[in-house]
Formats: C-alpha cells, structure tokens, sequence
C-alpha cells in the first residue's frame, strides 16, 4: 500500500456560498436533522487548531462497516481538515446521535480514489434531493452533481478522512 499527502487544493468558495453552508449546523435538529442524515450529511466538531474551541461544520459522509467516511471537496485548504491534522478527537452528530469518535486520514491514494467512487455510486441517495439539483445549479447556489465529478477526478488526491466512534 503506497502513502501519500492528498494534496487537493481549490479556490476558496465566494461569500454567498460560505454563507450558506453555514446555514446546516444551525438547523441540524430534531426531524431536520434526521433528514440531513438520510442525504448523507453529518455535523463534524473538531478543536480550532489556533483557538482550541469547537468547530462544527456539516459534511457529506457515508458509513463504511463500523466507521463513516467524510471528504473534503474543498480539500487541504479546509478548516476542518486542518484543525483534524492537529487533533484527531473530534465529536460527530449523525440525525439525533452524537458520537464520541477519533478521525484518521486515509494515507493511500488508491484508498481515497476507491471510497469516493464508492461515494459517487451513493450520492443519488445523497446531497440535495434529485429534483432540486437542477433549480441549485441553475441559480448557482450549488452543483452536487459537479462537486462529485471534481471529486472523482481529483480521485487520489482528495483529502479523505476515516472516523471511528468510541
């Protein structure tokens, strides 16, 4: 098994778009939340790396045996993927539960390539309900459909992170 860095790297997103995926972590309660659990999208708290204080963000995971798997479309550059880098322990909120858990970078890039073909081969059943992914990309607001394809393509590259629950 060979080891490498992802090295993925991409604009940072424009202020519309950083404020709107700000919009999940407050909403993600009760039958909300259980609904952005069936799409495939978790609330992930780490520690700042600077601050040392929570951070939670939501990102899109697939559960993989006894562990969940989540990736960073935005790649090294993601806050939550550095503030992982300094301090694996992080706390995740799946629908109602929360999960105690410690978060390992997968190191070999056919593994990162193989969970996120495993994801595209999902995320019909993920992401934005099927019939509103063409209004979102229309308006610019979000292309699920392309944030997957830019993912396959970065295959190897791609900043994947693997999380155990305690």
């Amino acid at each position: 098994m060979a080891s490498s860095e992802p090295s993925f790297m991409r604009r940072r997103a424009s202020p519309w778009l950083r404020t709107m995926l700000k919009v999940p972590p407050l909403v993600y309660r009760g039958p909300l939340a259980e609904l952005m659990r069936s799409r495939c999208v978790l609330l992930l708290t780490t520690r700042g790396r600077k601050t040392g204080r929570p951070r939670t963000g939501a990102v899109s995971f697939m559960p993989v045996d006894d562990h969940f798997v989540v990736f960073s479309g935005w790649g090294v550059g993601s806050n939550w993927f550095k503030n992982i880098r300094a301090d694996p322990e992080v706390l995740v909120t799946i629908g109602r539960r929360k999960l105690r858990a410690t978060a390992r970078v997968v190191e070999d890039p056919e593994r990162r390539l193989a969970l996120m073909l495993q994801m595209q081969q999902r995320s019909r059943g993920c992401g934005p309900p099927p019939l509103i992914r063409p209004v979102l990309k229309l308006t610019r607001v979000f292309d699920y459909d392309g944030e997957i394809e830019m993912a396959v393509a970065a295959g190897p590259a791609l900043p994947v992170v693997e999380i155990f629950p305690r």
